[in-house]
């Protein structure tokens, strides 16, 4: 029976269309993501076909794999119930568990030989990519079959096993599909919000162990490879990975034999009650239509008909079990980000309400699109499919009472979702001590932005089910539809005029509230509503009525079904469509720019071509400003006028120059001495500016730059967050035309480069090429300036600019100050203006201050707090702080970063103001972001570096170890392991994506991950070499040498040789190992013994076992052994380390000296440890950091 069974099932699916469209689906689905560099997964040094990828990738394909298996599996295991042969097939004599288990193997074969066809689409795509020219030939390896072979049986066939367990034991167990695709879509969304929510640090391990794909397990293993490990290491099956594939596969086959009665015939209990309900359902129908029917047609006959249509479909739908199973999913997909910890370092933020609607939107998006897709199948067919549509179409009773009535039911399903959600967020703000609950914003933002839409998707999904021959093409082609949609993004259609339902963006902040955003939603909703509005009409015209009701029948009547009426309507909702059409045209394409990626690209290219030649070409130099800024935040308007010192600081005369216009700015101008704009290049958003008398080496001009920032009409995307009504903040690099060649208007994809012709990017200038010494890390116009500012507004908001405010004066409804700085400060500073509350103190003769928004008053305290415990640290370790006041001031969160200029601080509200700081066992983020701006007062303010390479060390790197030192001082050595805990993930993380090469630190470049993250590792290692006290006479001498230097300013070699000046050889050898060389430990604490007994002088016997290697690795994450010989950190404890709230929990602490190899160590402590570590607080690039500890 058992291969009767297995071998019947095979010919029965194999002989079906289904299978051969499925395989052709995965196949090209697989051929297509590998054939082009558009879908790049690992990095972009990643060869398409690399284990890596092809693991990635038939990950990826799993999940969707979930619907093969409820076709094939979950279909086969009911097929006997749909086709009512499960009486006659078990009452023949066999063994039930044999039957099924042939059956449920079967399925699962055809299910496995599909996704088969994935590892070939890959193949034969790749091949074929490179054939046709779509991929670089540098992303295409070697095609090994064991690459193939093993993501295969290591991640597709267990994992469909799984799935096809679990599918079958619920399509067994509820003899249902309804049943199975709510599970399919609860097991989806669940699995995509955890692995989204907890990819925390102190989670992972549960996505781990949790994912049935092995999606996170693959995550745990490949974290921290880099481009070279993706290219070459296959995936063995150890660790995490083996523990999953284990549990996941041990879980199957116990939910497999859970789910029926395998040792027994199945008995069919339920059919007669479940026919017996659905013959009184169909009863009850036609009772309630004959019941309203009112052979004299009148409107309150119509209204009543309508209104029992609509209760009777209300109740039809919410009513029930898939309802209440969706309630259960929308709880479930929303309780996972209610509550996980997705802030910086592992905090969260407090439960503001426009986080809380952004939750919503984020997490049941979704679930509500296929609820659509569902339910809208369900509704339009439910007569004919349950065999009562002639009857119920034979009744006097009017098409649009079905159509409304329905379409009312499928809107109140997603409002009740979109209800019950908002009372869960709610609940969650109360329980969490949120009590500003801004109801009015959830009703608008839910209602406006994503109720509505979807109610036109609903209208939608409603007519192509209604021109559908049956609901599985209908729900066929909405999926086409968003296949669609996608597709036309990525071939120049990505302009929302494309994507039904689609608006320009509008997001919220709490400073600036909807801001100017609403105006092209609003038109937006009337474009597709006005569409809508024409589906449904011609919907309700075309609805199914009679018994042989075809598409091209209903066509032939659908002017006499629209009737006047009917066509009138159609009429007025096309001329809304495209009068509202042509609105959002001009002002998305006339009034305001709108380029598809490709013009972007042909257009950074021509640029590039045309005047890349001018790059190095001198240019002026400003070094006084006086700064005049009219700010009219309800027009989103700004005039600015800069009256400014030029110089020329080259050994050459200069002729002319390039100019590059600043974005949002219709007007605008550069005026110097002996010299004027010459010629416009609108194209590329430059000019020339010539000089008819040069400007000469030494040479002194005046000058004004102006500015008009303006704004007309609204654009399609978001567009200048800078200039709001509330909020404004924007520097002199985005306000003001900036001087030469503009290396941001390159194309930086390196493929695409070299697609085109163009040489390889260099990210920055080389750290040997000393012409650049000259410049500041901030470019050729990045030099020291005197400045001073005036500043105009509305009365009701307060303007900010660098300096020290000397006058504030109100007239005529506007408000005037006036700042002027006392020293010179780098040219780099930011306007701000906006309604804000502010806090102020003295503190050791400096004005501090902190500028919030009312809601937003939890972390102003600790924010001003670390502002005087870090001018406290630096000043007396570094050097004194060179200004009287230091300001914060919050600005929209549009942006999420902090910036510091000097002695002013913007703060975006979504990275320190919201934090929830509640939780003793998490890092201060506000603390610490403040503390690390404060230090840029320090380092990038008095030090600046030279525009080359390494140039971010002198100012993040250094910043960060300052900041982590006012942070160690406030909360201890336990927090700190685990900010650098932290540190190292990101910074691991960050090397196994390197768009081209990772650098040594010293020579760091645009690579955030290592100037920040590596850089407080290695700053602490420098650290734990020198000692604080040694560390911080070196750095104050660095500043007290370097401060304010310009022509040359310092590099990172300058660094390096105060580092260096007294160190010892074996000092300096590490020096080098850490800054220019990319250096890696691997440390792993294998064994921790105790003794049970003291001995005779009352101490304990610990002997370890530590393992340790040193790598050296090139730019590709090419790695080389290299002999090990260095003191490390030895560590016992009382407590497990990740506890942050353990007191004293280090027993002994005591540096070793390990070579590489096997070391044992053997201790003597008095009290009894409970863990063991080696380099416990993270004081080296160890790949991993987790098996450093180990339990006694």
């Amino acid at each position: 029976m058992f291969l009767n069974m297995l071998t019947f099932e095979l010919r029965y699916f194999i002989r079906q269309p289904s299978f051969y469209v499925t395989t052709l689906i995965f196949f090209l689905a697989a051929f297509f993501a590998s054939s082009s560099d558009n879908f790049l997964l690992g990095g972009s040094n990643v060869n398409v076909n690399s284990p890596f990828s092809i693991l990635m990738l038939m990950s990826g394909l799993l999940q969707f794999a979930i619907f093969l298996v409820v076709n094939f599996v979950a279909g086969s295991a009911i097929r006997n119930d749909e086709t009512n042969m499960s009486e006659l097939v078990f009452s023949k004599p066999f063994k039930p568990l044999m039957y099924q288990l042939g059956r449920f193997l079967g399925a699962y074969c055809v299910v496995a030989l599909i996704f088969a066809f994935v590892p070939l689409g890959i193949y034969l795509g790749s091949g074929f990519g490179l054939l046709v020219g779509w991929l670089d030939p540098e992303l295409v390896g070697a095609n090994k079959l064991h690459y193939y072979l093993t993501a295969y049986f290591y991640i597709a066939v267990p994992s469909l096993f799984v799935l096809a367990a679990i599918f079958n034991g619920v399509a067994t167990y509820f003899r249902s599909m309804m049943a199975v695709y709510l599970t399919a879509v609860a097991f989806l969304i669940a699995y995509s919000t955890i692995s989204v929510y907890f990819d925390d640090l102190a989670f992972r391990w549960i996505v781990g162990y949790a994912d049935p794909f092995a999606s996170g397990s693959l995550l745990d293993v490949t974290r921290y490879w880099t481009a070279s490990d993706k290219n070459s290491q296959t995936l063995e099956l150890t660790g995490v990975l083996l523990f999953n594939r284990v549990l996941w596969i041990a879980l199957a086959i116990i939910i497999f034999f859970a789910s029926g009665k395998l040792s027994s015939r199945i008995v069919i209990k339920r059919e007669k009650k479940k026919l017996a309900a659905s013959n009184f359902t169909k009863q009850k129908e036609a009772a309630l239509i004959a019941s309203s029917v009112n052979h004299k047609a009148s409107a309150s006959s119509f209204k009543q008909q309508l209104l029992l249509r609509c209760v009777f479909e209300f109740k039809h739908v919410v009513i029930s079990a898939p309802f209440l199973i969706l309630g259960l999913i929308t709880l479930a997909v929303l309780i996972v980000p209610l509550f996980a910890p997705i802030g910086w370092y592992g905090t969260v933020n407090w439960p503001v309400t426009q986080n809380m609607v952004g939750i919503i939107q984020n997490a049941i998006g979704l679930l509500i699109t296929i609820v659509i897709v569902y339910y809208s199948a369900e509704l339009v067919w439910r007569e004919r499919n349950s065999g009562m549509g002639d009857i119920v179409d034979s009744f006097p009773v009017h098409n649009s009472v079905f159509w409304v009535s329905k379409l009312l039911a499928l809107v109140s399903v997603i409002g009740l979702l979109y209800v019950f959600s908002m009372i869960l967020t709610i609940v969650v703000q109360l329980v969490k001590g949120q009590f500003n609950l801004e109801l009015g914003q959830y009703l608008f933002r839910l209602g406006y932005f994503s109720f509505l839409p979807f109610v036109m998707l609903a209208i939608m999904a409603f007519f192509l089910q209604i021109v559908s021959a049956n609901k599985y093409i209908g729900m066929g082609l909405f999926a086409l539809y968003y296949l669609v949609s996608i597709v036309l993004s990525n071939y120049g259609f990505s302009h929302n005029m494309f994507h039904f339902a689609q608006s320009s963006p509008a997001p919220y902040s709490d400073i600036n509230g909807y801001g100017h955003y609403l105006t092209g939603v609003a038109w937006y909703t009337l474009y597709w509503g006005g569409l809508s509005v024409v589906l449904a009409v011609i919907g309700l015209a075309l609805w199914h009525r009679g018994p042989s009701q075809s598409l091209r029948n209903r066509l032939a009547q659908l002017q006499y079904n629209l009737g006047r009426k009917g066509q009138a309507i159609t009429v007025l909702g096309l001329v809304v469509f495209v009068a509202a059409g042509a609105q959002i045209y001009y002002n998305t394409r006339v009034l305001n720019d709108f380029y598809t990626e490709d013009q972007l690209e042909n257009l950074q290219v021509e640029y590039e071509q045309k005047f890349v030649q001018y790059e190095n070409d001198p240019l002026p130099i400003i070094t006084d400003v006086e700064l005049n800024v009219e700010i009219y935040p309800q027009q989103r308007k700004m005039l600015a006028t800069a009256n400014v010192l030029i110089t020329n600081t080259s050994d050459q005369a200069i002729k002319r120059f390039l100019v590059s216009k600043p974005d949002s700015s219709p007007q605008w101008g550069v005026k110097i001495a002996g010299g004027e704009i010459v010629e416009q290049l609108p194209d590329y958003n430059s000019a020339w500016f010539e000089f008819t008398q040069p400007l000469m080496p030494g040479e002194v001009r005046k000058g004004e730059i102006s500015v008009e920032r303006s704004h007309q009409g609204f654009a399609d995307n978001i567009t200048d967050t800078k200039l709001v009504a509330n909020g404004t903040f924007i520097d002199n690099w985005r306000l003001f035309p900036r001087f030469g060649y503009n290396d941001s208007y390159q194309l930086t994809d390196k493929h695409e480069r070299r697609k085109r012709g163009l040489p390889e990017l260099q990210r920055a200038n080389k750290l040997e090429d000393t012409q650049y010494y000259k410049q500041s890390m901030f470019g050729a116009n990045g030099g020291f300036i005197n400045f001073a500012a005036t500043i105009t507004t509305d009365e009701s908001q307060f303007a900010i600019a660098p300096g020290y405010l000397k006058s504030e004066t109100v007239t005529d409804g506007r408000r005037t100050f006036r700042y002027e700085m006392d020293s010179p400060i780098i040219n780099f500073y930011a306007i701000l203006s906006a309604r804000l509350e502010s806090k102020k103190i003295t503190h050791n003769g400096v004005n501090v201050e902190v500028y919030y928004h009312q809601d937003h008053p939890w972390n102003v305290d600790r924010m001003i707090e670390s502002v005087t415990d870090s001018i406290d640290y630096f000043s007396a370790e570094f050097g004194p702080y060179q200004h009287k006041q230091m300001r914060i001031i919050e600005f929209p969160g549009y942006q999420s970063f902090a910036q510091s200029f000097a002695n002013t601080v913007p703060y975006s509200e979504q990275i320190g103001f919201i934090t929830d700081n509640r939780d003793s066992s998490k890092i201060d983020v506000p603390y610490y972001v403040t503390a690390h701006e404060v230090a840029h007062q320090w380092w990038g303010h008095q030090v600046t570096g030279a525009n080359v390479q390494g140039a971010a060390v002198l100012s993040e790197s250094l910043s960060q170890y300052s900041a982590i030192m006012v942070l160690k001082k406030k909360y201890g050595e336990q927090k700190l392991r685990k900010f650098l805990k932290y540190e190292l993930d990101k910074y691991l993380q960050g090397r196994s994506v390197e768009a081209y090469q990772e650098m040594p630190l010293y020579k760091v470049e645009t690579q955030a991950h290592i100037y920040y993250q590596k850089g407080s590792v290695v700053m602490m290692a420098m650290h734990d070499l020198f000692g604080e006290e040694r560390l911080n006479r070196i750095l104050k001498e660095f500043v007290s040498d370097f401060k304010y230097q310009n022509n040359p300013y310092p590099t990172t070699l300058d660094l390096l040789s105060y580092l260096k000046r007294d160190a010892t050889p074996a000092e300096q050898a590490f020096i080098d190992d850490q800054f220019m060389y990319i250096t890696l430990y691997e440390l792993t604490m294998k064994e921790a013994k105790v003794s049970d007994e003291v001995d005779s002088d009352g101490l304990y016997t610990v002997t370890l076992t530590v393992e340790a290697a040193k790598k050296r690795a090139d730019g590709q994450g090419e790695e080389t052994d290299q002999p090990l010989d260095e003191m490390i950190d030895i560590a016992l404890f009382n407590d497990d380390p990740e506890n942050l709230l353990a007191e004293d929990f280090v027993i002994y602490s005591q540096k070793h000296r390990l070579v590489t190899g096997t070391n044992t160590i053997e201790l003597k402590v008095k009290e009894k440890p409970l863990f063991a570590g080696v380099d416990p607080f993270v004081k080296l690039i160890d790949k991993d950091s987790v098996d450093n500890l180990a339990k006694f």
